[in-house]
């Protein structure tokens, strides 16, 4: 296996580290990076030097893929700990479960119990868990030993630092290197209005769940998610990542409401049920899953190409673990990432340059001081005047949102956040196939002839008056037309019911 350069150097840091004294290394490595390459080499190269390994992870489906890794890239067969697999201890490498190991070990003192693994070097997959009871009761254990984490995010749950577990920190590649490299895939940001959250309370660092399902949970918001799924996700696969289980049903509902089949999976599904699902979006029959955090990390899906946050968060480490999932590269050279909470205002995008610090007592990360640039110029929407920086018109007072990039929102509806790829364009052959899909209505629910014309203009704010669009025949609309038009059906219908209220 050849690993790559930022592989290469991160593995050297890790032994200049060493040789700095530190016993217990975490290293922060972006989603998609190859962690299980990085941690396959330093498990090799302990392998070679006669040391016996533990692999520790929180998920069952990860136990059988590092261990195929282990022995199809670097010819190490290891042993597994996991319930319903037999035990082979006597192998030099073992890869476990922490609830599985952690049960184990409370059978018999360690002296005589025959699961107890006498490791040299121990590696803890999600680092981040690494601060919780389960882990620190084994972790103690093995405290006179090497200690190796990784993770995209090393902080705590309360977003300080985790100096009580690591004394070594290795920052390996940033997101944006990856994806210049092209081992990520893009991320395009789109941003809607943030609901108000100021009666939300904040604890551990987070907003309140029950408060911030009352104020996210509401037939207008989980509306606007649908519609604008319909108008701009394509009709990729998507993970859709919610307040609690109530809300996550709710919006699954709306989905399924729109014709759109989605399935809701939470911390009660059994392990056959989520790979059930996930089986179905791969052959195409789901398009959205929608779950409270079950996905947020050890999920490799290359096809899911569609995060949406519909939930706030303060926590840039629940930030980057949701919307890391979507950021392999694979059938899509980018990753709709749809926020509906303010999530970016808070947090930033994921290509800003990050420094982390171990410091318990502070907040893990900082964001990378950059150089000043050059102010561009404002035009103000209200009065069109043209000025330099600031966040209010100088001339006639309206504000200027700016995200770190020019955005504007307005009534749910998203808009993206970068401005070299807003407004997108439709080609006509897409615009045909929309128009032929309003004929093929037309001719099924006997509208009125004008109507078609009314629902064009709502998607493409003009009349079908080009001839590229004139007299075209019936087309059953699927896939992303049947989405356009399910959205102009919304939008429509919206429309309306204002009209009817004035």
């Amino acid at each position: 296996m050849e690993l790559r350069p930022y592989q290469e150097s991160a593995i050297g840091k890790m032994r200049q580290a060493i040789r700095a004294g530190s016993r217990r290394i975490v290293f922060a490595m972006p989603t998609g990076s190859g962690k299980s390459i990085v941690f396959g080499q330093v498990i090799r190269n302990a392998f070679d030097r006669g040391n016996k390994i533990l692999w520790l992870v929180h998920r069952r489906n990860l136990v059988i893929q590092f261990q195929k890794t282990l022995e199809d890239f670097f010819g190490v067969k290891a042993g597994v700990i996991m319930a319903g697999y037999e035990s082979e201890t006597d192998r030099q490498v073992q890869i476990g479960t922490i609830q599985t190991y952690g049960r184990r070990l409370m059978l018999d003192e360690l002296s005589s119990n025959r699961f107890f693994i006498n490791a040299d070097l121990v590696l803890v997959d999600e680092a981040h868990r690494s601060v919780s009871k389960q882990y620190q009761d084994i972790l103690t254990i093995y405290k006179e030993k090497f200690i190796l984490g990784c993770t995209a995010t090393p902080m705590r749950a309360d977003g300080r630092g985790m100096g009580e577990v690591y004394d070594g920190i290795v920052d390996v590649v940033g997101v944006r290197e990856l994806t210049d490299m092209g081992h990520l895939a893009r991320a395009r940001y789109f941003a809607a209005e943030c609901p108000d959250l100021s009666d939300v309370k904040i604890a551990m660092g987070d907003y309140v769940v029950k408060d911030l399902e009352r104020v996210t949970n509401k037939p207008k918001l989980v509306g606007d998610i649908v519609e604008n799924w319909l108008k701009y996700g394509e009709n990729r696969k998507t993970i859709c990542f919610c307040v609690n289980v109530k809300h996550s049903i709710a919006v699954c509902q709306a989905f399924n409401n729109a014709g759109v089949n989605s399935e809701q999976l939470s911390a009660r599904s059994t392990d056959e049920e989520r790979e059930e699902v996930f089986k179905r979006m791969e052959m195409g029959n789901i398009s959205v899953i929608c779950n409270v955090a079950l996905y947020q990390e050890g999920l490799d899906v290359p096809d899911v190409s569609c995060i949406i946050m519909a939930r706030s968060t303060k926590s840039m480490g629940l930030w980057r673990q949701c919307a890391g999932r979507g950021l392999r590269p694979a059938g899509h050279p980018d990753c709709l990432i749809f926020d509906h909470g303010g999530v970016i205002e808070e947090n930033g995008f994921l290509e800003d340059e990050i420094e982390w610090s171990l410091n318990g007592n502070n907040r893990a990360w900082k964001l990378k001081e950059k150089k000043e640039v050059e102010k561009k110029p404002v035009t103000c929407v209200a009065c069109h005047l043209v000025f330099f920086g600031g966040n209010v018109c100088p001339d006639c007072g309206s504000p200027v949102k700016t995200f770190g990039r020019k955005i504007e929102t307005a009534d749910g509806e998203l808009r993206e956040l970068n401005p070299d790829t807003a407004n997108r364009k439709y080609d006509w052959d897409f615009k045909r196939r929309v128009m032929g899909g309003f004929v093929w209505y037309e001719r099924q629910k006997s509208w009125n002839p004008g109507r078609k014309a009314h629902l064009y203009r709502t998607l493409f704010g003009v009349w079908p008056n080009s001839p590229q669009v004139k007299n075209v025949p019936a087309i059953e609309p699927e896939g992303k037309v049947a989405n356009m038009i399910k959205y102009a059906f919304i939008k429509s219908a919206k429309s309306f019911q204002k009209r009817i209220a004035a």
